[in-house]
């Protein structure tokens, strides 16, 4: 019932959606909600399709009643028992009598899961435990396992149990640790039967797991430059900036090992820095990346020299690439000029001999 109703108004609307319901029967219960949180305020309403000339609620007794010709209602402030069980009786003008039973689901919403270890194995198996809230009756709740959005598991049970007996639905999930699990939310939500095929949530909790992993895909930019050689040609007085990454989980540690020279700072574990380069820097940059699942490490090679080595390198280099690729040209004029010429003594006709005598 809209919370803004007063009442009175909330008699009237109740009864207007009951009437259209209830057509087709003699008598019918209707709770508002159709499921009730324990302390929680709640009304029941009793309705016949005759004009009954009797008509009784028996139950819980609400703190307001209210009744009309053809339904009575009860409205309760705080539901304060475990057990609602509501019967209707009445007995239409014609003389036709008729009774009804129904339990209201009452719930609360502790819910409860076991948490996994702090970081899972890869290929591990392991379990999700979900504790529901306390229902009655029992029956009515279920628990549902989602990986995402996916619902992968649910469970429920048979026994109706006793109101005053707090016996928990449980939901065992057990499942192997798999790479794609490294952030990925699993939640446990809990459903009340409320007839006709639908349910209510009425809570839920979610768990995110982490699974580990060594340290792998380590790689060194030199200058914001991804260096795929492992040697790299930098001119003396340059500065010079190397970064280390990595994947791995936990978090890997970095630690470099590089030729001793005194301009060359860390300035965080992923990050080298050399100053005015110069010939003592020369040499190997290993970067090693290390968890307590294993490491795995990238080098590269800082080659240092002379403006002017590294130009006349350059243009030795350009050099070498034009001429191949001017030897490239001449071959491929060369084969197609001996195309053409086969081409033309192929398709050459003979002369006529008796055609030339005559002449």
């Amino acid at each position: 019932m809209d919370a803004g109703l007063t009442p009175r108004a909330g008699y009237v609307y109740m009864l207007a959606s009951l009437l259209t319901v209830a057509a087709a029967d003699t008598i019918l219960i209707k709770a508002e909600p159709s499921a009730v949180e324990f302390g929680r305020p709640l009304m029941v309403n009793c309705s016949s399709s005759c004009v009954a000339a009797r008509i009784l609620m028996e139950g819980p007794r609400g703190q307001n009643e209210i009744k009309q010709p053809q339904w009575l209602a009860h409205s309760y402030s705080t539901v304060k028992s475990w057990s609602h069980r509501v019967s209707c009786s009445m007995e239409c003008s014609s003389g036709k009598k008729d009774r009804l039973m129904t339990i209201v689901p009452v719930y609360n919403r502790e819910l409860n899961i076991t948490s996994p270890p702090e970081v899972l194995e890869i290929n591990t198996t392991y379990s999700l435990e979900c504790t529901g809230p306390r229902v009655y009756p029992n029956n009515k709740l279920i628990l549902k396992w989602q990986r995402g959005n996916e619902i992968i598991q649910t469970n429920s049970t048979e026994e109706k149990g006793l109101p005053n007996e707090d016996k928990r639905l449980r939901n065992v999930l057990q499942f192997t640790a798999r790479t794609t699990d490294d952030g990925q939310v699993y939640t446990c939500v809990a459903e009340v039967d409320v007839g006709s095929n639908t349910t209510l949530q009425i809570t839920n909790s979610s768990v995110t797991l982490q699974t580990y992993r060594e340290p792998r895909s380590t790689m060194i930019s030199v200058n914001n430059q991804s260096s795929s050689e492992s040697r790299v040609h930098v001119a003396v007085g340059d500065s010079i900036t190397l970064v280390c990454d990595t994947l791995g989980n936990p978090e890997p540690t970095l630690k470099w090992e590089y030729p001793a020279s005194t301009n060359i700072a860390i300035n965080s574990s992923a990050l080298l820095y050399i100053s005015e380069a110069t010939t003592e820097n020369n040499g190997i940059y290993k970067c090693t990346a290390s968890n307590k699942y294993g490491a795995d490490e990238n080098k590269v090679e800082i080659n240092v020299k002379d403006k002017s080595a590294i130009i006349i390198g350059a243009s030795v280099s350009a050099l070498a690439t034009a001429t191949l690729a001017s030897g490239a040209v001449i071959y491929y004029l060369y084969q197609k000029a001996q195309k053409s010429q086969e081409y033309k003594l192929k398709n050459a006709k003979p002369r006529n001999n008796l055609q030339m005598l005559s002449r």
